[in-house]
């Protein structure tokens, strides 16, 4: 070393006992986030503990040891976290520890402003290059901010942290101090996702398509996605933390970032958790950017990524969609973090959406996640008016633009079975819903998800064939108003002008047993059309036999919607135990003469003048005609 900024580097370097002599009494110290936390720094700190009164320690999120939240230590450090870990919690609930409720994007300036002010900033760097900049290495996140307004930076330079690109440099005359120390880096696994976590990381993945540019927030159900989305295309990523999962995806060509509009090409973190593996691969990777936080999390750049999907997880969400996921009642578990930065930024983004999943229970599955109303003392990340789609294990509902009667009734609908008959009086009691509301599968799930599928019409249009739900009764309702006077007419015989709630919650109500329908729907989850609905009902008269019906709205007429319900009816039908399907029809009713035809043999009565009934028994051979069968 004979340069200029060697030079200074020599003259920096000491022991972490002399560097550490910086830190005085009363004195404000950041320590590094996460992994990157300087650990080396942080022991030499602990033993200087007898020496110190008052000082108060700023965090990120701690992953590691967190010695400072001792008792022992009460009157010599105090820790203030932006966002609670899970070694912090315990302090900051017994108030030997504080908490700071605080955008993750706002941080830097409250820093460069001194709002919050630093005396002295613990971080952990790679060793210098040529031209004498360290890295940051796996977190920059608000590191970046802390190094720039700290009146004295202490440095551990650490041949173990990783050299990465984007934003993460520094130059070695802002570094006040220099502890070379050699360590392994922290390391964190999640742990692996139950059941649940599963079946919700698999309902979030149906709203991923191809070409989206995805933040997957903290926490083991939104990592738990990356295992259900391994047949996507050219996603891509701005995220706030990345891990040992994301690696399998970049190097399959999932996540390739190829349509990417911000950073093509290219993964947009802010700091990075997990083991070696994912430390040695972002290492002069130039495919990983670490940016920090102020640039991350910033919903207006966030925004400038098309397709953007937030990804994030809570606590508990109340029947008019606000959402909890920082605190369970008056103890805080969590933070704020980035989660409304980056539901706010997706929202704003050209075909974006966020998206916010939870178990429908607490782990010991005594309590619901979805209530009537936050627990008490609970904090609302985000508002009402923030939220759009919510996940669980039981289903997906997107509630942006919807009434809260809307709201209400498509949270008990993924709310678990065991609590949706409380929920749903609880919402007749503060007038969220009708006073008459029916959800007659209250208490059991017997919704068969597994009928869902997708056909497609001989225009080429891809329609989705479901059971109907109870929170399908305003596009059940959109649906009849669409109808031409005559397709109501043919449908129930006479004119019908009304498709009251009184008529249409008992339409959507059914058991899926002795009453079922299908309904044929366009658009997305949370922007259906319904253009097709097919149903049927048991026969008090004829034993084993169900009567169909179904409406084809006019625009998808003769398409082969009709046909595809009533296979859809019958398949159902016969392996609910039933034998045969009658239609009533007027008897110019060609088109759906036709499709009884097409499944074989059929046999008519004239009911009344005008009217017949036709029927067929599902054993019956196919390719008799109606002549063949009398």
């Amino acid at each position: 070393m004979s340069g200029r900024w060697q030079r200074i580097y020599e003259k920096k370097k000491t022991s972490v006992k002399e560097a550490l002599r910086a830190v005085r009494r009363g004195a404000k110290v950041f320590i590094g986030t996460a992994c990157a936390e300087p650990q080396y720094l942080v022991k030499g700190l602990i033993e200087r503990a007898n020496t110190l009164h008052d000082v108060q320690l700023l965090h990120f999120v701690t992953l590691g040891d967190a010695p400072y939240t001792d008792k022992r230590f009460d009157t010599r450090f105090r820790h203030n976290a932006f966002f609670v870990g899970p070694n912090t919690r315990e302090a900051i609930n017994e108030a030997r520890a504080d908490y700071t409720p605080v955008f993750i994007s706002e941080i830097p300036r409250l820093f460069r402003k001194g709002t919050i002010a630093l005396d002295v900033a613990l971080v952990q760097t790679s060793p210098p290059d040529s031209h004498g900049f360290v890295s940051l290495g796996i977190s920059v996140d608000i590191v970046k901010a802390a190094v720039d307004s700290a009146k004295i930076v202490i440095a551990q330079v650490n041949r173990f942290m990783p050299w990465t690109m984007g934003d993460s440099l520094i130059p070695v005359e802002a570094l006040d101090y220099i502890v070379e120390h050699d360590e392994p880096l922290a390391e964190f696994q999640y742990p692996e996702p139950n059941e649940v976590g599963h079946k919700i990381a698999a309902n979030v993945a149906r709203l991923i398509h191809d070409g989206d540019t995805l933040h997957i927030g903290y926490g083991h159900i939104p990592y738990a996605v990356l295992s259900h989305i391994q047949d996507k295309k050219d996603l891509g990523l701005h995220t706030e933390v990345i891990s040992d999962g994301y690696m399998d995806l970049i190097e399959r060509g999932i996540v390739t970032g190829a349509r990417k509009t911000l950073h093509p090409e290219r993964v947009v973190c802010s700091f990075c958790i997990g083991t070696r593996k994912v430390y040695d691969y972002v290492d002069n990777n130039p495919r990983i950017l670490f940016y920090p936080a102020e640039y991350v999390y910033s919903p207006l750049v966030i925004a400038q990524n098309e397709q953007m999907v937030s990804i994030g997880s809570a606590l508990e969400v109340d029947l008019s969609g606000q959402i909890c996921s920082e605190s369970k009642g008056f103890h805080f578990y969590s933070g704020i973090g980035g989660r409304l930065d980056f539901i706010r930024g997706a929202a704003m983004s050209k075909g974006g959406k966020s998206i916010i999943a939870l178990p429908s229970t607490t782990r010991d599955g005594t309590r619901s996640r979805i209530r009537a109303h936050l627990e008490e003392g609970a904090g609302v990340v985000a508002t009402r008016g923030d939220v759009q789609y919510v996940v669980t294990e039981y289903g997906i509902t997107y509630l942006h633009g919807k009434s809260i009667r809307e709201r209400a009734m498509a949270l008990i609908n993924i709310a678990h079975p065991k609590f949706r008959k409380q929920l749903l009086e609880q919402a007749k009691e503060h007038a969220y819903v009708y006073p008459d509301q029916l959800f007659i599968h209250t208490e059991t799930h017997a919704y068969p998800e597994e009928e869902e599928a997708r056909a497609l019409l001989a225009d080429g249009t891809v329609v989705t064939i479901r059971p109907i739900k109870p929170t399908d009764e305003p596009l059940l309702q959109d649906f009849f108003y669409s109808h031409s006077d005559e397709t109501v007419y043919r449908r129930y015989f006479r004119s019908v002008r009304s498709m009251p709630h009184s008529r249409a919650q008992a339409l959507v109500n059914v058991d899926y047993k002795d009453h079922m329908a299908f309904v044929a729907t366009i658009g997305e989850i949370g922007f259906e059309r319904i253009i097709g609905v097919g149903r049927y009902a048991a026969e008090k008269d004829h034993p084993g036999m169900v009567e169909v019906a179904y409406t084809v709205h006019e625009d998808y007429q003769r398409l082969g919607l009709g046909t595809i319900l009533q296979e859809k009816l019958e398949a159902y039908a016969k392996k609910k135990g039933f034998k045969g399907a009658a239609g009533y029809l007027f008897e110019d009713n060609v088109g759906m003469l036709r499709t009884f035809a097409k499944k074989g043999q059929y046999k008519g009565d004239m009911i009344e003048e005008g009217v017949i009934r036709v029927w067929r028994w599902f054993d019956d051979d196919k390719g008799k005609s109606h002549s063949d069968s009398g």
